[in-house]
């Protein structure tokens, strides 16, 4: 099966001023003054002071300073959102490579959902964290629907696999699709007991968007860092 590199659309908008030294105000109304607001206030006052009385020196050295420390402060905003800015492009960068040598390899992923293709269903695994006296697992569809419940009674700790038909509980074929599944286990007293689910598969294929790196796994989409383990065989 040939595998492929492709991106995620990134459904997120965002919208970024084209001037370094814009604000969140104006003259008319605002409530936080930019560089070019704080320029015309000094200037207006220069240009309408009294000729016969000036301004006091003092006031205007000491207006210029805060000009001059706006405006380095303005700069050394843009300059860390530019750090920034490249930093998550080369983590980004990085991840993908990362992506990209799983592919073709057997992983386990954290993550509980499942596909249904043909009245066919994914299996389904989990970890339990002690002996269950009761162990069930509700099924839900992608609108959070409960479609059925699997009860596997008594199970020993470690990890459980579990075989789906495909069927809900009314014994209908499901459609086909995403689901999700959570696991209700309890020991003998009835105390809840923790659980961990998680995916396994083949990688076919590396997706990126514009925050994260995605490897699809038997059809089911898992982040780079929710990666459990790596079979190198």
């Amino acid at each position: 099966m040939a595998t492929s590199i492709t991106s995620i659309p990134n459904t997120t908008s965002s919208t970024s001023s084209t001037s370094t030294s814009s604000s969140t105000g104006s003259l008319t109304g605002g409530v936080t003054m930019g560089k070019e607001d704080f320029l015309m206030l000094l200037t207006t006052q220069l240009r309408y002071q009294n000729p016969l009385s000036p301004e006091d020196p003092k006031d205007f050295v000491a207006q210029l300073s805060q000009f001059s420390s706006l405006e380095q402060l303005i700069n050394l905003n843009t300059k860390l959102e530019d750090s920034s800015k490249n930093s998550a492009a080369l983590q980004n960068s990085i991840q993908l490579g990362q992506g990209v040598s799983l592919l073709g390899k057997e992983v386990k992923a954290q993550g509980n959902s499942l596909t249904v293709s043909g009245g066919k269903a994914g299996d389904m695994s989990f970890i339990l964290g002690a002996n269950a006296a009761s162990t069930k697992v509700n099924i839900y569809n992608s609108g959070g629907v409960l479609v059925r419940t699997i009860d596997l009674g008594a199970k020993s700790a470690g990890e459980v696999e579990v075989n789906w038909d495909g069927k809900d509980n009314s014994g209908n074929t499901a459609a086909d699709g995403t689901y999700y599944f959570k696991v209700e286990a309890k020991d003998a007293k009835g105390k809840s007991l923790e659980t961990a689910s998680y995916i396994s598969g083949t990688v076919e294929e590396v997706l990126q968007d514009a925050n994260k790196v995605y490897l699809k796994v038997n059809g089911r989409l898992v982040t780079l860092d929710s990666i459990l383990s790596i079979d190198e065989s």
